[in-house]
């Protein structure tokens, strides 16, 4: 059976109508495909950034600096009195912390006590950073063992009837340029001893 000029018509259009659809889808998935390549990789560096400020907050937040056994209070008699003549912290870095820079520039030390506060701490006049066990330089690392000591007879600069004595609570608070603060917080018994280990 011979087709007609309207069926040779009809069959051209069909032809055409689709290769026509198939560029079309083609397009649509070209075009869906890059879309979906550019919400992926921008998904992608979203969740790397995320990544990288979690672990900074982690490390703000996370104390690098711990205690490292008792806080020891010497006293000495003062009128017959015993008040707190020096306060002395030994400290470490956790497992997994980074070193943390121990000089001057970097550290602060604040004390407060029922009588005075004072917002930073010097090193050499009333307070002494020193290392106990380590390698010699300024970084307190995992393992190394450094001290902090308070001298009151200088925060006092001499008062003999105003001094951190019996039943007084004192704070320390040591921070490091990274990480959160170590809040040292005790309250002294009510015999002061020459020698006593606050816990």
């Amino acid at each position: 059976m011979k087709s007609t000029p309207i069926q040779k018509k009809r069959a051209r259009n069909r032809g055409l109508t689709g290769l026509e659809t198939a560029i079309i889808l083609i397009a649509f998935v070209v075009v869906a495909a890059a879309f979906a390549f550019a919400v992926l990789n921008l998904g992608f560096t979203t969740t790397q950034k995320s990544s990288e400020v979690i672990r900074a907050g982690l490390s703000e937040a996370t104390s690098a600096i711990e205690l490292s056994g008792g806080v020891i209070a010497r006293s000495e008699e003062v009128n017959g009195k015993r008040y707190v003549s020096n306060i002395t912290i030994y400290i470490k870095t956790g497992p997994g912390k980074e070193p943390i820079d121990m000089s001057d520039k970097t550290l602060t030390v604040s004390y407060m006590d029922p009588h005075v506060h004072v917002a930073r701490l010097i090193n050499g006049t009333n307070l002494i950073v020193s290392e106990v066990r380590g390698d010699g330089d300024v970084l307190i690392e995992y393992g190394e063992t450094w001290q902090i000591t308070i001298k009151m007879d200088v925060i006092y600069g001499g008062l003999t009837n105003i001094k951190v004595g019996a039943n007084d609570k004192f704070v320390v608070e040591i921070k490091p340029a990274v990480g959160a603060m170590l809040t040292v917080e005790r309250i002294l018994p009510p015999s002061i001893d020459p020698l006593m280990n606050l816990g």
